[in-house]
């Protein structure tokens, strides 16, 4: 039966769409993000260099949650502010948590490209979620 997994699995795998298969799957980050993701070597070092690749793009998308985070709190009521530095934090608290355990996890491609790939992503969710309750 161990093999009769391993034959439904790679029949599952080949599926699904190519992009779910790559770290780059997170996708639609900065052109630098894409270009260097694309500059990778898949045969040398591809796991540190995807790390880098996301690493480079969550300072991109930090300077910009910042900002974002930033301009909302400029314009908000005192009572909003509270809750907003609050809910930020828990939030922090929360990525980094779950990060961490994506690390360990044992799904491809693997340890810092995994939690990298992941700080990336909820980045970029939380900036599109403060956006949106943005009451400009």
């Amino acid at each position: 039966m161990r093999n009769g997994s391993a034959i439904v699995l790679a029949a599952a795998l080949l599926f699904l769409p190519t992009d779910m298969l790559s770290p780059a799957r997170a996708a639609a980050e900065s052109p630098d993000f894409q270009k260097c993701m694309d500059a990778v070597d898949l045969g040398a070092f591809k796991m540190t260099q995807w790390t880098a690749c996301y690493e480079a793009e969550l300072k991109r998308q930090d300077r910009e949650l910042n900002a974002t985070y930033q301009k909302i709190q400029k314009a908000a009521a005192p009572d909003l502010k509270q809750a907003l530095t609050k809910g930020q934090r828990a939030w922090i608290a929360y990525r980094d948590a779950w990060c961490s355990y994506e690390e360990l996890t044992p799904v491809a491609p693997g340890g810092s490209v995994n939690k990298a790939a992941c700080l990336l992503d909820l980045t970029k969710t939380q900036i599109d979620r403060l956006k949106n309750s943005s009451i400009d």
